[in-house]
């Protein structure tokens, strides 16, 4: 058989694995098109894991993420924050881990680690656009004190498992997010103009 001819054959085969994961219920993941061009995420600490892959994942999907308003302002060349930018605040972002089952001696049997987030997220005048919400993800973790380093890691992939769920989950709801709901509401602008006066 000639060189080229394995090659294709090779290459037809290795397809072969992902063609029956279609049936399988697994999916690649898909781009999302968001109907805000724009987002600021606030709230957040700076070193939080969740915003960093918030983040990356929103850029993935073609959407700037700005420091502040005035700079989305900046970005789009207008005089004015643009309808298309959103706030995303965090107003809970924890991680934990407790032990939830003890043998009669006292010893770790069971670890649970919980991951929670909590947020809303506002149009660019600061109205709201989508009202808090919770997303809370739990897991159960066996431990055993001889493999503790082992169960450390099992822990630490588990809760940037449960961090990547979490920011599928955000994206699916921002993605839901339609582009009539992004214009300032009239109520706003009346309300606005009557303060003004």
């Amino acid at each position: 058989m000639q060189r080229r001819q394995l090659l294709t054959l090779l290459g037809a085969s290795s397809l072969l694995p992902l063609a029956s994961l279609g049936g399988c219920g697994f999916q690649l993941r898909r781009q999302h098109d968001m109907a805000f061009r724009s987002i600021q995420l606030s709230g957040f600490s700076s070193t939080s894991p969740l915003a960093t892959e918030l983040a990356r994942a929103l850029e993935a999907n073609g959407v700037t993420v700005v420091e502040s308003s005035l700079q989305a302002a900046q970005a789009a060349s207008a005089a004015q924050v643009p309808v298309t930018h959103v706030e995303f605040v965090a107003m809970q972002d924890t991680r934990d881990t407790l032990v939830s089952a003890k043998t009669a001696f006292g010893q770790v049997r069971t670890m649970t680690a919980r991951s929670i987030l909590r947020f809303e997220v506002r149009r660019g005048d600061g109205s709201v656009l989508l009202p808090a919400s919770d997303v809370a993800l739990v897991r159960d973790l066996s431990y055993n004190e001889r493999d503790a380093l082992a169960k450390q890691d099992e822990s630490d992939a588990l809760t940037r498992a449960m961090q990547t769920d979490i920011v599928n989950q955000v994206m699916r709801r921002l993605a839901a997010i339609k582009p009539q709901q992004l214009p300032t509401p009239p109520e706003a602008d009346k309300a606005t103009s009557a303060t003004t006066r």
